[in-house]
């Protein structure tokens, strides 16, 4: 893991009310998150927290996975309409998308799935939300097992690995981080997989030991009016000392508190120059707050992310052509 501390104006958890405020210092304001409860963080952005333990796994740690939810215009359909970006647990979420429907008047358009293991718990929200489309990355999570079950529904696909969310360029912007390589697909609770305490050591050796093999795809996303980046997987999740002081040993050997960094053990660059070609497209969006899906509640980088996720990036080799 590679990573570099963050410093003075650029800290972890800065809060500031940026929901009701515009222009220049208009940021989220994440002092409301709570689980299992869609708050405003900005004009036109909820925020749902969710409890979540990876893999659906009853022997991992708890952590937060967080599901948004943006009000934009649809420039192909041409008119506004709701977006969920990741399908968390649906008994926490789903009730509270239908308020935001009822109570903004729209209906979600599409459910996007940002790569990873978040795909996991796509199924119901299909179930549900019988209108929309749903939206997979293409290169990793249509080869797995629950991918290729849910490759097979209708209304479901493979986003443009080009060009993943067009409708929305200027309000949401989007790429697909192509390039990586990360351990080797394994079958996890979540798709049937044993949840024993043998199993779960077996995948964690196969994830510590194996890293690499297998191509990899995520989604990073740029909401243009607030100035936020959400990063897919390759950047560790922002955690301050206090968050960790009593979390579980595993979580603490995963993560260095207070520190901008990418997630490199389980992921390599396979293709040197589609990784630099991404970060060279990442680290063109302006972002005052920087953020992951697991960060705990309320936690975000504020600050100027650009700069700093390009010493991260710097730091740790990845940038190269």
């Amino acid at each position: 893991m590679n990573d570099i501390p963050v410093r003075s104006s650029e800290q972890l958890n800065e809060r500031i009310a940026g929901s009701g405020t515009t222009g220049a210092e208009a940021t989220l304001d994440l002092s409301a998150e709570t689980p299992a409860r869609a708050v405003t963080v900005f004009e036109g952005v909820w925020l749902i927290a969710t409890r979540h333990r990876p893999g659906l796994s009853k022997k991992m740690f708890e952590i937060n996975n967080r599901c948004f939810v943006f009000r934009l215009f649809d420039q192909r359909a041409g008119r506004p309409t709701l977006l969920v970006v990741n399908a968390v647990d649906p008994a926490q979420a789903i009730p509270e998308v239908r308020r935001l429907e009822r109570e903004t008047g729209l209906r979600v358009s599409a459910v996007v799935s940002p790569g990873g293991g978040h795909h996991l718990q796509f199924a119901p929200w299909h179930r549900e939300f019988t209108d929309a489309r749903m939206l997979l990355c293409p290169v990793r999570i249509p080869h797995t097992a629950n991918g290729q079950r849910l490759m097979s529904l209708p209304r479901v696909e493979a986003m443009d690995l080009a060009d993943p969310l067009p409708q929305f360029r200027g309000q949401l912007d989007a790429l697909l981080f192509d390039g990586l390589a990360g351990p080797a697909d394994h079958q996890s609770p979540g798709e049937g997989g044993a949840d024993t305490r043998f199993a779960h050591v077996k995948r964690m050796l196969k994830f510590m030991v194996a890293p690499g093999r297998t191509p990899v795809d995520e989604l990073w996303l740029h909401h243009v009016p607030s100035g936020t980046v959400i990063a897919g997987e390759n950047l560790m999740w922002i955690y301050r000392r206090q968050d960790l002081r009593d979390a579980p040993f595993m979580l603490k050997g995963m993560i260095k508190p207070d520190r901008l960094a990418l997630f490199t053990l389980p992921r390599k660059v396979g293709d040197p120059q589609k990784v630099a070609a991404c970060w060279r497209r990442v680290l063109t969006w302006p972002s005052r707050t920087l953020m992951t899906y697991h960060d705990p509640p309320g936690v975000a980088f504020v600050g100027d992310g650009r700069a700093a996720l390009a010493a991260a990036v710097e730091h740790a080799g990845q940038l190269r052509s």
